[in-house]
């Protein structure tokens, strides 16, 4: 239980401290593309920030202009309405009255000029922010086009390499084939030549076997065919020596008749003879 209790904290203090496959960094100048392009894109909504700030001012400034110019027309027919009321009386009241309403008319006057004098301002303050977000915008597409760039050469030295890395483990697998083909061969062929050394056993083994059964089963026959060969070998031995007694004695004969014929001078010695036995005698 310890034992097992302590493998399955093994496995989890491993699978805690297992870390996560890190996808391969990128190069420093698709990293740098990157960062221009993420400052060119904060620039742009900066700038499109700034066109409608200016567009809210704007709005604000037309609703001030229209209200203004609301007063002046309300200033106007005051200012018409007291002049024909002075052009009835003609009294001094009335003609101050008429006055008062002039001076208030022109203030009034001066402004909205003011106002649309700061709404032209804020016109051309949005015009301004237009062309920034429109420089700002031609930038981002080069940035943009910069980091697409990059990111395709990124791309093919990583096919580049995926692809030779792949020549490489098709060439590794084909030389493991051929080494795994080349001890199969080799295997097979240990394999059949031990298998004719075993059949070779096998069959030595059963003609030793064949042997010593035929031996086995012949060598009666065989004491019994020596035995017949040798009372036969007997048989004649004995005819042979009959035969050969018989004919000892024609043999002798012929040995006296194959001798040899004597000399002329052993011819005239036998003369000589009796008289050399006479002296002998006498």
């Amino acid at each position: 239980m310890a034992r097992a209790k302590k493998a399955a904290a093994k496995k989890k203090t491993a699978a805690r401290k297992k870390t996560t496959v890190k996808a391969p960094a990128l190069p420093k100048s698709v990293t740098n593309a990157e960062s221009k392009f993420k400052l060119q894109e904060k620039a742009v909504t900066q700038a499109e920030k700034k066109v409608d700030q200016a567009q809210v001012k704007l709005d604000r400034h037309k609703k001030k202009t229209d209200a203004e110019t609301a007063k002046l027309g309300k200033l106007r027919t005051e200012l018409s309405a007291k002049r024909d009321k002075a052009k009835g009386g003609g009294t001094a009241a009335a003609k101050r009255a008429v006055d008062g309403a002039k001076g208030r008319m022109n203030t009034q006057r001066l402004k909205l000029q003011d106002t649309r004098g700061e709404g032209k301002l804020v016109r051309a303050e949005i015009q301004a922010a237009k062309k920034v977000v429109a420089r700002e915008k031609k930038k981002l597409r080069t940035a943009q086009r910069n980091l697409t760039t990059k990111m395709r050469e990124y791309e093919r030295k990583l096919a580049k390499k995926a692809k030779a890395e792949q020549k490489k483990a098709e060439q590794k697998a084909k030389r493991l084939a051929s080494k795994a083909k080349k001890a199969a061969t080799a295997k097979t062929a240990s394999n059949k030549k031990a298998a004719k050394k075993k059949a070779a056993r096998t069959t030595t083994a059963r003609k030793a076997g064949a042997k010593k059964a035929t031996k086995a089963k012949s060598t009666p026959r065989k004491a019994a065919a020596r035995k017949a060969t040798a009372k036969k070998s007997a048989a004649k031995s004995k005819s042979g020596a009959a035969r050969s007694s018989v004919k000892k004695a024609p043999a002798r004969k012929a040995a006296t008749r194959k001798a040899p014929r004597k000399s002329s001078a052993a011819k005239r010695a036998p003369a000589k003879a009796p008289a050399s036995s006479e002296s002998t005698s006498n």
